[in-house]
């Protein structure tokens, strides 16, 4: 069975990125093994940039946090689906701190700069806009989402559901509803 770690960086608890993810959670149940991990919940500081996960031989990281923990859930899942609004034409800065704290996955002494077990690992970014032009928050988030192949996440798609700024109005979106099956068949492919 194919393990699938959902991040979701919204704070909002009855926002659009919680809705999709009791859907998806629903729909895989018995189909992948699932685990949510939720950002605005947890204590993830921001990287320290002190280079002492360059002294390790795995990924790992001196500050005993919540992120530390997720460590090995990101190193041994087949895929990530993220889940987050857009904040400011930006990653949410909880994100942002997952995103940086990658960095404890580089290793500059191999040719593809990643110390990560797995290195075939997918990558979804589905984002919710509550205004603004779709096309460049889609290409915001593909090239955050770049970044993560550090930590073995070597493919990668984005959607921008836009126009979504009333909690739960995900559910009335059939167009990116849709979106967002294909992009989970594409996860657990």
């Amino acid at each position: 069975m194919k393990k699938l770690l959902i991040v979701n960086a919204s704070k909002r608890r009855k926002g659009n990125s919680y809705t999709l993810e009791n859907r998806i959670v629903e729909q895989l149940a018995g189909k992948a093994e699932v685990n949510t991990f939720h950002i605005g919940e947890k204590d993830v500081r921001v990287c320290l940039a002190c280079d002492a996960c360059k002294r390790q031989h795995t990924p790992n990281c001196i500050q005993k946090d919540d992120f530390t923990a997720l460590i090995p859930a990101l190193d041994s899942c087949d895929a990530m689906l993220i889940l987050a609004p857009v904040h400011w034409d930006q990653f949410p800065a909880q994100l942002k701190a997952l995103l940086d704290r990658t960095y404890s996955f580089m290793a500059f002494t191999q040719p593809d700069f990643s110390m990560a077990g797995r290195k075939d690992k997918k990558l979804g970014g589905y984002f919710f806009a509550g205004f603004g032009p779709v096309d460049v928050y889609t290409n915001m988030v593909e090239t955050n989402l770049k970044s993560f192949a550090t930590a073995g996440f070597r493919e990668y798609k984005a959607h921008v559901a836009g126009n979504a700024n009333v909690p739960g109005s995900i559910l009335e979106k059939p167009e990116d509803l849709k979106a967002a099956d294909e992009m989970i068949e594409w996860l657990l492919a």
